[in-house]
């Protein structure tokens, strides 16, 4: 009986922490290039052109670049695609219409040779209300797409080979060990 009560507890404590595991954030970190600036700046805005996203604003002095909304989703299976870009807030009074993204990214001169890479995606999407009022909601990213932007730009500048290198565990990232 006590070994019963014992599982009963390892499961009720344990396997809600694994559920959030299964939920973390994999945003990629800062991508660190051994590359001038220009060649950089230049694959980036390649990188975008050739997946048709239309640049709203960049600024070379400061390195940022701006694109434009893209549509991702929009139907009734809408809330099942948000989920796979982002943190699907729940709804009790309507129903998402519309998810649309767009990219912030940051090319920063680090050395003559080296440049850092950021990608922010910001998400949106729009809800319908049941009395018709619509509003657009900003969603959590899981960086899902930051990560298909980053392999993207990779890959056209250094061969299909590229990956995204893994982000080393910090302290609290480690997995746990049981004795």
């Amino acid at each position: 009986m006590k070994q019963i009560i014992l599982t009963f507890l390892f499961l009720l404590l344990f396997l809600p922490n694994k559920a959030l595991f299964a939920q973390e954030k994999l945003i990629p970190p800062p991508l660190r290039l051994d590359i001038p600036f220009e060649a950089a700046w230049s694959g980036i805005l390649l990188t975008l052109m050739e997946h048709e996203f239309e640049i709203l604003s960049q600024d070379r002095g400061q390195g940022s670049i701006l694109s434009s909304f893209r549509e991702y989703s929009s139907g009734p299976l809408t809330e099942s695609h948000i989920s796979k870009i982002g943190e699907t807030p729940k709804l009790v009074d309507g129903e998402w219409i519309r998810v649309q993204y767009q990219y912030e990214i940051l090319v920063e001169l680090i050395g003559e040779r080296e440049t850092v890479l950021i990608v922010y995606t910001n998400i949106e999407a729009l809800k319908r209300e049941f009395l018709g009022t619509e509003d657009w909601i900003k969603i959590e990213t899981n960086g899902k797409l930051e990560t298909e932007l980053l392999t993207q730009f990779g890959k056209s500048l250094f061969g299909e080979a590229f990956n995204l290198p893994e982000p080393k565990k910090g302290y609290r990232d480690k997995d746990p060990v049981f004795l």
